[in-house]
């Protein structure tokens, strides 16, 4: 197979591409070890093939640029401007990447860098709804929320906030009933203020 990988650039292109597919997709959910290792391994045999080939160092730079603009949007999702001048980029490097009889064949270039491109911008979106949607835990969540005074708070007390009695402090005195706002959180402890 390696034979058949160092003969046909376009089969080492594909095989570098979807290594670094493999890269990105443990980018964008590590620890799954297996796809990095493998799209490393992929890329490994792609790049020495197209090496055999002797590149054009113009071609390799364009590609280099490709895959860390298509990186910078799997990671941070800059609403497909870097994806979509990786994908560009990743087609011309690939265009002018091997010169003489031994070209990747231009229909298999810009099929490639779209679909790698899209995978790319999608994965990036995904990322970034993920990261928007994480709702907060934790006593740290309490901050500007209200609650109700279920004792005189003088300086200390108990209130009721989402049907939960907490310990709550203020620096003045708060009686029962009286709606307060949390201001912090100290040792499981509510530092709060009137509402």
């Amino acid at each position: 197979m390696l034979d058949a990988v160092w003969a046909d650039p376009n089969l080492a292109f594909s095989l570098l591409i979807l290594g670094a597919l493999g890269v990105y997709w443990e980018l964008h959910a590590p620890g799954m070890i297996v796809p990095g290792l493998f799209g490393l391994l992929l890329i490994a045999v792609g790049a020495y093939g197209i090496y055999q080939d002797s590149p054009s160092w113009y071609g390799i730079t364009l590609l280099a640029l490709a895959l860390l603009l298509l990186a910078i949007e799997l990671k941070y999702y800059t609403h497909m401007i870097s994806g979509i001048a990786g994908a560009i980029l990743l087609a011309f490097g690939a265009s002018f990447l091997l010169g003489g009889g031994k070209r990747i064949t231009p229909a298999l270039t810009f099929s490639v860098s779209l679909a790698f491109g899209a995978i790319t911008i999608f994965l990036g979106f995904l990322g970034m709804r993920a990261r928007q949607s994480r709702s907060l835990t934790g006593v740290e969540t309490m901050v500007g929320t209200v609650g109700v005074c279920k004792t005189d708070l003088d300086p200390e007390g108990t209130i009721l906030i989402h049907g939960e009695y907490w310990k709550a402090r203020t620096n003045g005195r708060i009686s029962a009933g009286q709606r307060v706002i949390v201001e912090n959180v100290q040792d499981l402890q509510l530092l709060v203020k009137e509402a």
